[in-house]
């Protein structure tokens, strides 16, 4: 009968939801298991375990795990248990992760010297222009190349969408002409239809209203302006995040402080605050998180940008 060797690895990094969840001693499992992550449940709080390939979010732990193995032939699986003390992680008895190392992940939620108006809309054209060169028919990358109507508050008549995307659609522009209009509750209703809707682990409406959420929270931090109206659209959508499953409910309350995913907190840094931004490079790495979650969150910054820079007269 052969012995059971236990794989150790090390953190690298670890967002600041990750480390709340696991800064005491204390037992959860094994909630699900995918090729580059598995994500561990511990006192009603999910926490991602990765690969070195995957890009940082506030509620992931990057370990040294090589891109090339797969988490699915490490022998962890659904339900395992998992055990945290003296800085390790134990999985089992076949992985242990040693947290000693990790480096905390918390950056920025706004840029000191943002750009004036001007600059930040020319930014974001460029990239409105790249993100409908690289959408694709995928959650809800058709919308993408309406979204200059989109915006404006109307409601394109756009045939063959998927479901989601057409199902999606007329409550983003609800969402958007309630938002201008300061109309709380006509926000509400319209994040109600839109929290939870679509498939996967965060369903793309999801990642939509997070990339929304988040574009608000950036652009009155780092403007001072509107912080107020900010605060109360941004309650209005999350208000009903309990209506949608567990990650996605730690992402939008993250996203709601203007704590987001690696590439999207470089982009909306780039887009507020520089005046030549590699823009193609900064929305391609977006747009390629997960199956649809980058597209998704692309389409709600876009919106999110474009609602705070275009429509300064909110109160």
């Amino acid at each position: 009968m052969s012995s059971v060797t236990i794989r150790s690895v090390r953190a690298i990094s670890i967002g600041q939801g990750a480390f709340v969840a696991l800064r005491k001693k204390c037992r959860g499992e094994v909630h699900s298991l995918f090729e580059r992550t598995f994500n561990i449940l511990i006192d009603g709080n999910l926490v991602g375990i990765a690969r070195s390939d995957i890009s940082m979010s506030p509620v992931d732990v990057v370990t040294d795990i090589p891109p090339h193995v797969s988490m699915q032939t490490l022998g962890i699986e659904r339900g395992m248990e998992i055990f945290i003390n003296d800085d390790r992680l134990r999985v089992g008895d076949v992985l242990e992760i040693s947290l000693s190392d990790a480096k905390l992940w918390r950056p920025p939620t706004f840029v000191e010297r943002p750009l004036p108006r001007e600059a930040i809309l020319k930014n974001l054209e460029r990239a409105k222009r790249i993100a409908v060169k690289k959408s694709d028919w995928r959650g809800l990358g058709q919308l993408l190349a309406h979204i200059r109507k989109i915006s404006g508050g109307g409601l394109p008549m756009v045939r063959g969408l998927n479901g989601v995307a057409a199902v999606a659609l007329p409550h983003i522009v609800s969402l958007l002409q309630a938002a201008k209009s300061g109309d709380d509750n006509g926000i509400s209703t319209a994040a109600k239809k839109l929290i939870g809707l679509g498939p996967g682990l965060t369903p793309s409406a999801d990642d939509m209203l997070m990339g929304f959420i988040s574009a608000l929270w950036w652009a009155s931090r780092s403007t001072g302006e509107n912080i107020d109206c900010t605060d109360r659209i941004i309650r209005a959508i999350t208000s009903h995040a309990g209506a949608t499953n567990l990650l996605s409910q730690q992402l939008l309350r993250h996203a709601s402080r203007g704590e987001v995913n690696e590439h999207l907190h470089e982009l909306l840094r780039s887009l507020l605050s520089e005046a030549d931004p590699d823009i193609d490079l900064l929305v391609a790495r977006l747009i390629r998180i997960g199956e649809t979650s980058g597209i998704d969150m692309t389409l709600g910054l876009l919106l999110g940008l474009d609602l705070a820079f275009k429509n300064q007269s909110r109160k």
